[in-house]
């Protein structure tokens, strides 16, 4: 029997029919939520001990620049070896990275260079396990099913980042970095306990082995001859370092300009989370008729909140404006993805994505250490709030020429 039975209207958790995606579900969200849980800590204890926007931006810096560097490797791993085995040892290494933060943190060894290079070895790992989970997904689930299986991980990344962040809050408030990275470590454990009784569709491994400099360079050349799946490219990457970076002058942000402890800046990431899980939500009704066009509009209020967002000194305006900031970015992003991925060949797809994750996560590392640059007494000195007006106004200026370029020739033709 189904089991969620023949019902049309629920073709979007069709893949909850199938017992091993049910169970990779679990462990994936337990691990999503884990990660926010760190995520959040390493912010927020940079902050304690330095008090310096450049040292948290940073801290994305190393974070994310293996993502930049090592992402068409884990992509390049995850079609050559074993899946479900790298899926457990990448669980098994960030159950190791934890540990140790926590150890650290109970023994009061902890240092702003400890957290840079313990979030490095992160950043190592997520660089492999991303790919691996996109590609694990495809084998838990038939053809006909992928779909529904790549939208709910889809939900499932952005109700994390709503609860993670919630339930990390009173954590870092209280300054429990031990509990908060402990419970990551329990969420992991979860994940590869699971992830451990899962049995995988059968899949081919790749035959011709391509180097990863001349596959990303055939992924570039195939973009770019798609047209507006590179223009979606490019946008992705320039609101990812003048937009999406601002999440590294959160904690600034919120003591100096909202007046309230650097730590409550977990709830600003939460109500981020809840605009970013409800635009997905509603991504869903209109990803059909995808276009470039629709995607840089959707960008414009983002960027126009983002602006309205830097000027604001009142905490639950603040809140209210990061809702709605986390709904249009995810409709973008979410539109801009669905562009690239209908326009490009099949056996390009693998190398094109690989390049969308540069634009959407790699390039980040540049962004939050500009922001820091222009943030920090030992940069610019702008502060976070002028830094963060001054960067959005770079977004919009960008995405407003994509929006005019796009319907030029609307109004050539009228």
């Amino acid at each position: 029997m189904s089991f969620l039975g023949n019902n049309a209207k629920l073709t979007a958790f069709r893949a909850f029919q199938h017992r091993e995606f049910r169970k990779f579900y679990v462990g994936s969200i337990a691990a999503q939520i884990g990660f926010w849980f760190s995520h959040i800590s390493y912010q927020a204890l940079m902050s304690d001990l330095t008090k310096d926007e450049l040292w948290v931006s940073m801290l994305f810096v190393v974070t994310f620049l293996p993502v930049l560097f090592f992402g068409p490797l884990g992509g390049l791993l995850a079609d050559r070896f074993d899946r479900k085995k790298l899926l457990l040892g990448s669980y098994a290494a960030l159950i190791v990275v934890s540990g140790i933060q926590v150890f650290l943190v109970a023994v009061d060894a902890i240092s702003p260079a400890i957290l840079l290079l313990t979030s490095f070895l992160v950043g190592l790992v997520m660089a492999v396990l991303s790919p691996v989970v996109q590609a694990v997904t495809a084998n838990t689930v038939p053809p006909g099913d992928l779909a529904s299986a790549i939208s709910l991980q889809a939900m499932a990344s952005n109700a994390s980042r709503v609860l993670g962040p919630a339930l990390c809050a009173p954590l870092v408030s209280g300054n429990l970095y031990e509990i908060s990275w402990s419970l990551y470590s329990i969420g992991l454990a979860l994940a590869l306990i699971v992830a451990s009784g899962i049995t995988l569709l059968p899949y081919e491994l790749e035959k011709e082995r391509m180097p990863v400099k001349q596959s990303l360079l055939d992924g570039i050349s195939h973009a770019r001859e798609r047209g507006d799946a590179w223009q979606a490219l490019l946008l992705v990457g320039f609101v990812s370092v003048f937009g999406v970076s601002h999440v590294a002058l959160s904690p600034s942000f919120t003591e100096n300009s909202l007046g309230k402890p650097s730590s409550y800046f977990a709830w600003l990431g939460a109500a981020t989370g809840l605009g970013a899980l409800i635009g997905a939500l509603a991504a869903g009704s209109f990803t059909a008729s995808s276009t470039l066009k629709r995607g840089s509009v959707f960008a414009i209020p983002y960027c126009l909140l983002l602006l309205g967002f830097s000027r604001v000194t009142n905490f639950e305006l603040a809140i209210i404006l990061q809702v709605l900031v986390g709904f249009f970015y995810i409709a973008s992003f979410t539109t801009l993805q669905v562009v690239i991925q209908e326009l490009v060949s099949e056996e390009f797809r693998g190398r094109v994505m690989s390049l969308f994750n540069i634009a959407w996560a790699g390039l980040v590392p540049i962004g939050t250490l500009l922001m820091g640059l222009l943030a920090s007494s030992t940069g610019f000195d702008l502060g976070a709030s002028n830094t963060i007006a001054l960067t959005s106004l770079a977004c919009l200026c960008y995405v407003a020429t994509v929006v005019v370029r796009n319907f030029r020739p609307i109004v050539e033709d009228t």
